[in-house]
């Protein structure tokens, strides 16, 4: 009897499973959750919990065929030393990762960024390094398993997790990408595009925080997916003087006259820009912000218009207005903010 030999459909179902896996394409997208492990010393981080778990969730931007970013953020809720004595124990962590197929169904990843973890002192930011594994599930669906370390400069933390979770490939989205190579606009950017950039902000704060306002100074990095559609993180920093002294802040608490706080805020954005002519195009974005006053972070949506100027194919200048709205205290901040980028086509 002559052995059955596998379907022509069946080889080529498992040769481009294994293609989206080993090579993943520029400006293709990854959601996912994940359950995560972490062992923390608790003297350093001031809680119980040796052993925190926390659920997670993350999302990712492929540049190239092994290049890729993206941000992830989980919560876990941990017994404290002092009150209160039940909290959350969150990581916020941005990096770039580099992926090394291993098989046809594996593939090794490599990551280094930064890591923010939450302990009584809010702003514990330091350095992640990652080492992880993607395993094909079916189709588009891969199980990805990590082993993470960050250090925390800030309390002299050292933190090292576990976790597992499962991840599904989206795109790569053609959009107007075809249509918008042909107008010439030297706006418009290849998918897996790395826009960075910087810019000064004046920001008009709520009154309720009780601070002046004043300039802050912030940074910014976006990937683009298609021509026009593009995923951005901002952080801005500034130190603000307390507008009335002996009044009440945004906490409740008063604020002594001539004190001065850390204002600080991190938005990430799905912007979209349409081109106009040969060098502008205008945009439009939203997503979620935190924003900090006192020390204490506040969670809320944030919306920014602007326009860009093609000053050459690789450097733009911007002009943006944006507003962030916080529920609680229900206070809305706005500003406006001028800067320039530098854009790296790594999708190429």
């Amino acid at each position: 009897m002559r052995r059955a030999r596998p379907s022509f459909a069946i080889l080529c179902g498992i040769t481009l499973s294994a293609g989206r896996l080993g090579a993943q394409q520029p400006g293709s997208v990854e959601i996912g959750v994940y359950g995560q492990i972490t062992r923390v010393n608790p003297e350093q981080a001031r809680f119980e919990s040796g052993t925190p778990l926390s659920l997670g969730i993350r999302g990712r931007v492929n540049l190239h065929r092994g290049i890729g970013v993206e941000m992830e953020a989980s919560t876990g809720a941990v017994d404290g030393v002092n009150a209160p004595l039940r909290r959350r124990y969150n990581q916020l962590v941005a990096r770039a990762t580099y992926t090394r197929p291993v098989s046809d169904f594996s593939a090794l990843i490599i990551g280094a960024g930064l890591a923010r973890s939450d302990y009584e002192i809010t702003y514990n930011f330091g350095a992640n390094a990652l080492l992880g594994i993607r395993t094909l599930i079916r189709g588009r669906y891969v199980l990805r398993s990590d082993a993470i370390f960050n250090y925390l400069p800030t309390s002299g933390a050292t933190e090292f997790a576990l976790r597992t979770g499962v991840q599904v490939g989206l795109g790569p989205f053609d959009g107007p990408t075809s249509r918008d190579r042909r107008s010439g606009n030297l706006t418009v950017q290849e998918a897996g595009t790395v826009e960075g950039g910087a810019f000064v902000q004046q920001l008009q704060l709520n009154d309720k925080w009780n601070l002046r306002n004043g300039n802050a100074f912030g940074t910014r990095v976006g990937a683009f997916i298609t021509s026009r559609s593009q995923f951005e993180v901002d952080a801005t920093y500034r130190r603000l003087a307390v507008r009335v002294g002996g009044a009440a802040g945004s906490t409740g608490g008063v604020l002594p006259a001539g004190a001065t706080f850390r204002q600080t805020t991190f938005a990430f954005r799905y912007n979209h820009n349409v081109p106009i002519g040969s060098r502008l195009a205008v945009f439009a974005g939203v997503g979620p912000v935190r924003s900090s006053y006192e020390y204490i972070d506040h969670w809320g949506a944030s919306g920014i218009v602007g326009a860009r100027v093609a000053l050459s194919r690789d450097l733009q200048l911007r002009a943006d207005v944006v507003g962030n709205y916080l529920p609680r205290p229900s206070a809305v901040d706005w500003g406006v903010r001028v800067g320039g980028s530098a854009l790296v086509r790594l999708g190429r």
